[in-house]
């Protein structure tokens, strides 16, 4: 996509510069038909290129080879009939009013498609040999004309050693840009994520739950949220010691994550030994089973510390609502932790569904 947006500016720059180039010295009125194909073929190519671009992203998401070749063909296209031009402007003797205007134009054109073309060095320099192989040709064939080959090898040369040069800072600077954003994105990531669970932090969850309560208001969306505790947690730090109570954080964080297949919704560290599931647009019906599957799955699996094996079990909380314009997003959080606390009062490793919303 960079490159395509490097050689835009030569698309227009191509569709007008034969015109610049015959019209100030009357060669379309000494020319008329040359003048006229060689433009007109300047601008359908233009036109042509212009229409790749309007198709880029359907194309490109096709086939990027695909792409890739129409640009290329596109691009030499254009190069092919400059350098005609600028060849004929050496060898036939009816291009001779634009021989030297025709020389200025060929070191600028070479000059700008290096610049655009650099992403793909390869093909800039093979697009930079068809604009200037033809008139250099031409240059050794006619006698007189040998100092313009000279001058057209030397220019070609200093091109290709800068355009070269500017590849690799070019790729250099390319890497350097992805690197950073790779570390953007694991700084990011890491911003959002629980260090010792791995699972999404408080900070993360309070952003996105309001963010889904607002579009829930917006569009009318149910919203559900899950508080999870583990029962008698404090004992096993007490007990076992803090390294023991980890590896029962990460177990559960495990557990959770795992019983939770669609991908809007969110599972996150809530404080201490609770954990958060905000569901999107689940009722309380479907939340409870995911609850139960939850408790049940806890309640199945053990985990294992410094060689001795541990049964936990969890309460949740439920509570769900549709919310409105007037209502505050903290009673969803309020009405599932008082559901936390009835699960726990009612002896634990159970669900309770809040009704204190309607």
């Amino acid at each position: 996509m960079d490159l395509l947006r490097r050689s835009m500016t030569g698309v227009f720059v191509y569709a007008l510069l034969l015109p610049v180039v015959f019209w100030p010295f009357d060669f379309h009125l000494l020319q008329p038909l040359l003048s006229l194909y060689f433009a007109g073929a300047m601008l359908l190519i233009s036109i042509l290129r212009i229409v790749h671009k309007v198709f880029t992203v359907r194309l490109y998401d096709y086939s990027a080879t695909l792409w890739f070749w129409i640009f290329a063909i596109l691009s030499l296209s254009h190069a092919i009939v400059l350098s005609t031009v600028f060849a004929f402007s050496i060898y036939d003797a009816r291009f001779t009013p634009i021989i030297h205007v025709s020389m200025l134009a060929v070191g600028g054109v070479v000059s700008g498609a290096m610049i655009a073309l650099i992403p793909r060095i390869k093909f800039a320099l093979f697009n930079m040999v068809v604009l200037l192989a033809p008139s250099f040709v031409a240059g050794l064939i006619v006698a007189d004309k040998l100092a313009f080959s000279l001058m057209i090898l030397v220019f070609g040369c200093y091109i290709a050693a800068i355009g070269i040069r500017s590849h690799r800072e070019y790729i250099r600077s390319f890497k350097i840009e992805i690197l950073l954003d790779s570390q953007k994105s694991e700084l990011e990531k890491l911003n959002k994520m629980d260090a010792l669970t791995h699972i999404y932090n408080r900070g993360y969850f309070n952003t996105q739950f309001e963010y889904q309560w607002n579009t829930g208001v917006r569009h009318n969306i149910r919203q559900t949220l899950l508080l999870v505790d583990i029962d008698h947690f404090k004992l096993i730090n007490d007990s076992y010691g803090h390294l023991a109570g980890d590896t029962c954080l990460r177990h559960i964080a495990q557990l959770i994550n795992a019983s939770v297949k669609r991908k809007n919704d969110l599972v996150a560290r809530f404080g201490g030994e609770e954990f958060a599931l905000l569901l999107d647009a689940s009722d309380g019906h479907e939340a409870m089973k995911i609850a139960e599957t939850i408790r049940q799955s806890i309640a199945d699996c053990s985990f294992k510390h410094d060689d001795k094996t541990f049964k936990v079990t969890v309460s949740i909380g439920v509570a769900s609502v549709i919310p409105t314009p007037k209502m505050n997003s903290n009673r969803l959080i309020e009405a599932a932790d008082k559901a936390l606390y009835h699960a726990k009062d009612e002896g634990r490793d159970q669900v309770v569904l809040s009704t204190d919303l309607a």
